[in-house]
This record gives structure tokens, sequence and C-alpha cells, in this order.
């Protein structure tokens, strides 16, 4: 054991934490390595019988969790973040195992997720309001509601799970974490560390197939569901909640639209388009404010984390289209994919090949019809038995096509150009989701203008997106429902209760 370590946590074995213990199985899956194809380390598969224990252990838990000073909950997330950041290098190592992603940006969501977000949370108060009049005092106050399970794409699995966890934790809620089999391993081990910090019964995770989401949905013993994941499965995990009426926050999909006006720098604006299109390889789904650009739009820093905002459709005025077509499918092509430990390398691999065989479906559709490919080609090329595509950009696609009308989640995005104000907007608008938006322009005045009449829960003026858990953050139409992270998010966590005190 490392002498900066307080305890020793073997980063190559996995169990379920229940019950502030672990737990192995009968049964086994394993996640892959997405630059290989190649599995990765067994992962223990949940039975019906772990849930209800992990339920029943977070049942008792929460009756004194809940009664804790909210001042010594946030000590103990304090504390959380001290031990964590001691296996911050070891917990980089291991997402880099089961995402894929670069270093550097592996680096920023292992480290920027406990400090970043816990620590934002830790300095927010869950409100109260009073309201007096001659007859009555009356109190509103805010109470935990219990046992939250959070369930976790595979995207972003320590953000994610620990984006949930900060605000449960805080309110005085208690939580199973559920990551997705796809990345389990990082959110196992937040769980394992968890349980030098927090009573038994506070922090669990179990691992699992496909029944498992299932069985904790319509788990009579669970109060919420925080979902994050697309949006065919969050409808059925809307429509299995409400079998006991959980409270629910889903963040799901979204087809988020940029608008870029005539009167852009093209050289400054196009590689930051770039960037919100292709960073994390398309499958962004909440970034945290990270990546700076010097006044010329040259990117130089990636310093935070990312967590469906990826620009999914770029509309360019028609007077200035083509030469920002020329410099964004310029931009698209400095970046360089590769292994995580490659010099230079700005994107990985698609994390599984389920999601892998969709993108190259985005690829096959577009070719079979004669779209124009800007950049990147027609087909993607195999690579080291990964999942790698290579950053694509469809040159003006009709606007019914698949590439315009679905999402890929992942680094293939149409340009298309436009004249009217009022129809950008609406083919902007002209999709069942509504997670984020950007709109870029000189005049500031028109690109908010713009932005106000865009159908999306998070709209960027003048940058991609950038998230941040200081501020609230849901979705529009399908994208989701409800919200979390800012002040407003907490309240997602906790009943309100009035209090009357008649004089």
């Amino acid at each position: 054991m490392s002498p900066s370590k307080t305890i020793n946590i073997d980063f190559t074995t996995f169990h379920n934490i229940i019950d502030g213990k672990q737990r192995d199985a009968k049964t086994y899956t394993n996640g892959v390595d997405p630059t290989t194809g190649e599995k990765s380390w067994d992962v223990p598969v949940a039975t019906e019988q772990d849930l209800n224990d992990a339920v029943r252990s977070a049942q008792k838990a929460f009756e004194s969790w809940s009664q804790v000073p909210v001042e010594e909950r946030k000590d103990k997330l304090r504390a959380f973040v001290d031990l964590y950041t001691e296996y911050k290098e070891d917990f980089t190592n291991l997402l880099i195992k089961e995402s894929g992603k670069p270093r550097a940006f592996a680096q920023r969501e292992a480290e920027g997720s406990a400090a970043g977000v816990i620590g934002h949370h830790v300095n927010l108060n869950i409100p109260e309001e009073r309201y007096e009049d001659d007859e009555r005092v009356a109190i509103t106050r805010y109470t935990p509601l219990g046992v939250v399970g959070a369930i976790c794409p595979w995207n972003f699995p320590i953000t994610l799970s620990i984006g949930k966890m900060a605000p449960a934790l805080l309110t005085g809620c208690t939580i199973i974490i559920k990551p997705s089999p796809f990345t389990p391993y990082t959110a196992l081990k937040i769980a394992e560390l968890a349980q030098n910090v927090f009573p038994p019964g506070v922090v669990q995770a179990v691992g699992g197939d496909d029944k498992l989401g299932p069985m904790m949905t319509v788990h009579p013993g669970i109060s919420k569901i925080s979902f994050t994941g697309s949006i065919a499965t969050g409808k059925k995990v809307m429509e299995a909640c409400a079998k006991t009426l959980k409270r629910v926050t889903l963040e799901m999909g979204g087809n988020d639209a940029a608008i870029v006006l005539p009167d852009v720098d093209i050289e400054k604006t196009a590689p930051q388009v770039a960037m919100g299109a292709f960073m994390n390889s398309g499958q962004v789904s909440w970034p945290v404010d990270w990546i700076k650009t010097s006044p010329s739009g040259q990117i130089y820093s990636r310093r935070s984390i990312q967590v469906c905002v990826a620009t999914k459709r770029i509309y360019v005025h028609e007077s200035i289209y083509e030469p920002f077509l020329q410099a964004i499918t310029k931009a698209a092509g400095t970046f360089k994919v590769g292994l995580s430990d490659d010099p230079g390398v700005m994107l990985g691999p698609i994390q599984n090949k389920m999601q892998y065989e969709r993108v190259k479906g985005f690829f096959t559709d577009s070719k079979k019809n004669g779209y124009k490919f800007a950049t990147g080609k027609d087909e993607v090329e195999e690579m080291n038995g990964g999942f790698f595509v290579q950053p694509t950009i469809i040159d003006n696609p009709p606007n019914e096509s698949r590439i315009i009308t679905e999402e890929p989640f992942g680094p293939i995005v149409p340009l298309q150009p436009w004249s009217d104000e009022a129809e950008v907007i609406r083919r902007a608008n002209n999709t069942n989701a509504g997670l984020a938006a950007s709109v870029w322009g000189k005049d500031v005045a028109r690109a908010e203008k713009i932005a106000k009449q865009l159908d999306a829960g998070s709209i960027f003026v003048n940058s991609f997106s950038k998230l941040t858990p200081k501020v609230f953050f849901g979705g529009h139409k399908e994208s989701g429902i409800g919200g979390e992270w800012g002040n407003l998010g907490l309240l997602a966590y906790c009943n309100a209760q009035c209090i009357h005190t008649f004089k």
C-alpha cells in the first residue's frame, strides 16, 4: 500500500456493495475494453435478493442518516472527497480501461467529479420559507425523499455516479447506484471507497444485467429513481415508476442544434463548434466547464468534466456556409483518434459495440443515400479491434434524412445552410428532444433573442455546451423530466412539507 493512501483498495477485483459489505454472486458478467474489444474483469450480477437486501439496508440507514444535521452530512462528503483524492490516479486508469477515453479527458473526469461536483454541493443550503400573518406562522421545509435508485449510463460513469450521490446524501437520502453493465468498474469502486466514510447502507452499489434496472423501478422500497440514458429506456422507467408513484428525474437524449449567424469570426468559431460536436467522440451528456479557448478560438486547456449535449445538427447562414464548412472540416481533421496515451490524441473509441454498430448505421445510411462526406470516409474502418470512428461531417443532407432527425451519439454530424431566421428556429425546434442548443454570433443581443426561442433546457451563446454543477440542468420535451444540480436541483431529492403554527 502506498504511504499516501489511507486504506488498501484492489482495483482489479470488483464486488457489489450491500449493507457496508462486499458481496459476490453466482453469476458474473464483464465489461469490454473498447480499444480492443476484449473482455475486462468479472463483475457480479446482482439478484433480486441482493436488491432487496440493499433496499432494506438503505431504509434502515435512512432513519438515522436523515436525522444527521446537514452540516455534519457536508463534513462526511468533504471527508469522502479527501479520501477519493488519494486514489484519483487509480480511478483515472480504471476509467481509461472501461471507457477508452484519452488520458487527459479521463484525468479531468476522475479528478474533477469529486472535487468539483461534491465541492460545490457542500456549499449549498437546503432552503426554508416562512410566511406569517395575523393568524399563523407557516414554515415550508424540504425533507429527504428516502432511498434513491441511481441508474447511470456508460458515457461518464464517474461524473454521473457522483453527480447523483452528492445531492442525494446532502439532502439526507440514501442511495443505491446501478452502473451501466458496459462501465461497471468505477462506480463499484466509488461505493467500496465510500464505506470508509459513510455508515452502512448510506451508499451502496449493485451491478447487473438488463433485469436489474426494471427491478429497481418497481421496488416499493425505493422512493426515487434518478435516471440518465436513452429516451426509449427513460419512457419505460417512468411507466414502471408510476406503479408506486416514485419520484423520477429523467435526463435523456438530445438532438442538439447549433445556429451560426452570418457575423461570426469563422476562424475562431469553427474550431469551437467542431469541439462541441466531437468531444468524447460525440458521446456527451453533461460537460462541466473545462475546455478553454484562446481569443483566436484555439483549444488550449481541458480542465474539468463532461457529462447528451454534444452538438448533433449545425445550421450555418448561407452567406458564410462554404468558408465555414471549409474551416470546420479543417478543425475536425486535426482531432486525432487513438489510444488513451497516444501523443496528442483527442478522441477515443465509442464505448461499446452496440453503440458502435448504431453509429456505423448512420454512415451506411448516408452513403446509401448519396450524401456528401465533407470530411471523414463514407465507411468506418477497423482499427486494432476497437470501436474507433473518425470525426465526420455530412454536407447539407436533406431535412428528412436520418442524420438530421435522429441522435447518432457518435462523431458524425450534419451541416446545413439557412437564410431565414424564423425558419432556422423552426428547423432547430423540429425534434422530439430538447436538451441543449447553442447560438453563435457577434451580435449578442440577436443571438440571445434566438436563444430564447429555442425549446431546450440549456442554451449556450457563443460557446458549445459547458455545463456546471452550479446551475440547474434538465431537458424539455422528451429529453427529460425534472432536473438536477444547482440550488434547484437539491429539491429533486426532497418532499416539501409545510408546518402551520397558529397563534
